[in-house]
Formats: C-alpha cells, structure tokens, sequence
C-alpha cells in the first residue's frame, strides 16, 4: 500500500470557463509533488462525473471522493466558474464533512457576484466602482443608468468569471444589447458599471509557509484592446508584467488592499485580486478570483516564479495548510 497522501482534483464544470478550469488542473497534476501525494484527476461535466483509469473513460459520481478504498485526503477544486466558483461544489463537500482548498459555501457564493461582492468591500471602506444592477426581468433606464455611470461605462454578468459575456459601452444606444447579452449569462443579473480611468493591476494571494495569506508580486496587465476581456486573457492579446514597473508604496498599496479584501470576503487557499490604480486616489477593486486561473498562461505561475515559489511548492502549501489541517 502506498503511503502518499490521496488527493482528488476535480476539473470541468458547467460553463464557458471549462477549458480554462482543464489547463488549470493539468498544472496541478504535472506538479503536485508525487513523493507526498497521489493525485487522482475527476472531470465534473454536465453529463456527469468522470475519470481516466487504465487507459479508460470511467463514469462516476459524488460518492467517489467518500470511497474508502481511495482514501482522499479531500479534494483540490480547479473548477472556474459553476459549480466550483459559486459555493454549489463546497456545500455539497462540507455536507459530506469532505475537505477542499478553497473559501467555505458562503465565501463562494459571494466572491462569485459581482453586486454582493462589491456591497460587503463597500461597506469595509474599500473603494470599488459605480454601479447599478439589473435583475431578470427588470426593465431598466437607459438615460438614467448614463447619468449616473457615464459613458464609457461596463455591462457584466452578476456571476461569471473569464471576462465572460462582459461588454464596454462607449455610446448610449449600445448599452440595451450589452445588458441583455450579459443577461443571457447564469441567473444572477447583470452589473453597470462606472468606467474607472488608471492602470490595472493584479495580485495573488497564497498561503504563506506558516499557513497565514502571503502576497505575491503585484502584475501590470496592459492589453490594446478595449479592456482585459477574454481574448486579452487567454489569446495573447495582453501583456502582463511581472514584478510591475511601481514604486515601493503603491506596490504595498496594492499588496495591502489584496489581503484586505481576501481577509473581508473570508477567502481561503488561492485567490486573486484584479485592482485598478487612479491617479489621486486608492486603489479600487475590480474583482475578486478565489479560484484564480492557474494555467501556463495564467498570471499567478507568473507571480509564483517572480517570488521564487514554484507551483510544486506552491500545490504543497495549499495541501497542507487547507486539507492536511491536525
């Protein structure tokens, strides 16, 4: 019998973000540190659970992470997006006592809306944008969001994360397609923002080696096109610099704001902050990841190799200080 420790990583999901979520448990997969453990890769499709064992496709489901005879220690969760990002996947591991790497249910849930996200950072003094949201269902002001928010301004799904289905409005008469487009996106409604004018920065937060959250270097993302939408991202229409060119106080500005919106949003393991530097002011917050992308093309590797953290290192960390736990 071996004695690695068993863990499950579970990939896939229900959205548009399953093949970012794929690439991202690849590289936990080809790092984990197979001396302490034995990782069993577990695809969430919406047609089921499965699993490649000798060389074969094998259907399973839910009661494979209770299996006695696989031992898992718990589950590292690499699905973006539902049901791995909006607490559905965590409430159903905590009803079954099974531990997972990233916040609990109701951390999830909130960091994966936009609106209720940026209430709680509201109401903890943290700046964010302008906003308004449109429920289902609800008809909106076109002239009254515009005076309010501005133009340019951003439509975006209340709950999606890889910039999906997110739209910059420049002019009024685009702002009804952009709403209902984002609208078409989950169920959650959509948000209208104000446009905020700075450099775009974000920051990941690991845990550290003693277990307490650890900042890793700041990264400017710069890009041509409208915004850092999905193309940006994973198209290599981007250009993402890390250490970013700052000096030492807005560097610890923005460390400082990542781990004060992890700590008031009770996020745990990984995460990632996307901020916006404007002149003349604080930081602003412009979203919250808490299960950031951790692909070859994602930016947290990036930050881990300028910190001198490797993802092997990196993967142990999560393990131990969010399943290994007394």
């Amino acid at each position: 019998m071996s004695d690695r420790i068993a863990i499950a990583v579970l990939t896939g999901g229900y959205s548009g973000e399953a093949p970012i979520s794929r690439k991202s448990a690849t590289m936990v997969m080809d790092h984990i540190d197979s001396n302490r453990f034995e990782a069993t890769l577990i695809h969430i499709d919406p047609d089921g659970w499965w699993l490649e064992e000798n060389g074969e496709k094998k259907s399973v489901d839910f009661s494979i992470l209770q299996d006695a005879d696989r031992n898992f220690a718990g589950a590292f969760i690499m699905v973006h997006g539902t049901p791995g990002e909006d607490g559905k996947l965590q409430a159903e591991l905590e009803a079954h006592g099974i531990r997972h790497t990233t916040g609990d249910s109701t951390c999830m849930a909130l960091t994966f809306h936009k609106a209720h996200t940026n209430a709680v950072l509201r109401k903890k003094g943290i700046h964010v944008a302008e906003s308004e949201v449109i429920e289902v269902g609800q008809p909106w002001d076109r002239q009254a969001l515009v005076t309010k928010l501005g133009l340019p301004c951003f439509v975006k799904p209340n709950e999606a994360g890889s910039s999906l289905g997110i739209s910059r409005v420049e002019h009024e008469d685009q702002l009804d397609a952009a709403i209902a487009s984002a609208l078409q996106i989950g169920t959650a409604g959509a948000l209208v923002e104000s446009l905020l004018q700075g450099r775009e920065f974000s920051v990941g937060i690991v845990p550290g080696v003693d277990g307490n959250p650890e900042a890793l270097p700041v990264t400017e993302i710069r890009t041509d096109r409208a915004f850092f939408d999905y193309k940006a991202k994973y198209d290599g229409e981007s250009e993402e610099i890390t250490p970013a060119d700052l000096n030492a106080l807005d560097q610890s500005k923005l460390q400082t704001l990542a781990l004060a919106v992890y700590s008031a949003t009770d996020c745990r393991g990984l995460a990632r902050v996307d901020m916006m530097l404007v002149p003349g002011t604080t930081p602003y917050v412009i979203e919250v990841n808490a299960v950031p992308g951790f692909s070859g093309e994602s930016i947290i590797p990036k930050q881990c190799r300028a910190h001198g953290l490797t993802e092997t290192a990196l993967i142990s960390r999560i393990i131990d200080h969010t399943l290994l736990l007394g």
